[in-house]
């Protein structure tokens, strides 16, 4: 009985310095990776990747579908665009012209939404 509590409790202190070694911060561990500086947003797996992205005004945001089906990147609010259907491999590209945030979906999906936040 003795040796069955000592393994539990190995187990938990193990369990919960592999929970400390993964994060800690107030932000989840994906949420942090899905937000990124930079100009590029893939379309796969019917979701954006990065899910939001801090550009500056004048900036080019190229989204490319690397998926196996047709997506979309419409604007949701922030700003008007929407590329049509893009087939695997096509790109499109926004320009950020003012500060704010912008929110897309791709239309196909509605599942699929992202954000751009421009400075």
């Amino acid at each position: 009985m003795i040796k069955r509590t000592l393994i539990l409790g190995l187990l938990l202190v193990a369990l919960a310095a592999g929970m400390a070694a993964c994060g800690g911060g107030d932000e989840a561990p994906a949420a942090a990776a899905a937000k990124s500086s930079g100009t590029s947003v893939s379309a796969q797996d019917n979701s954006f990747s990065p899910g939001t992205l801090e550009v500056h005004v004048g900036d080019t945001v190229t989204f490319t579908n690397d998926g196996g089906v047709d997506h979309t990147v419409t604007a949701a609010s922030g700003a008007k665009f929407d590329s049509g259907s893009l087939a695997p491999g096509a790109t499109f590209k926004f320009t950020a012209v003012k500060a704010g945030t912008v929110s897309y979906v791709c239309t196909f999906h509605p599942g699929m939404q992202g954000t751009i936040e421009v400075s």
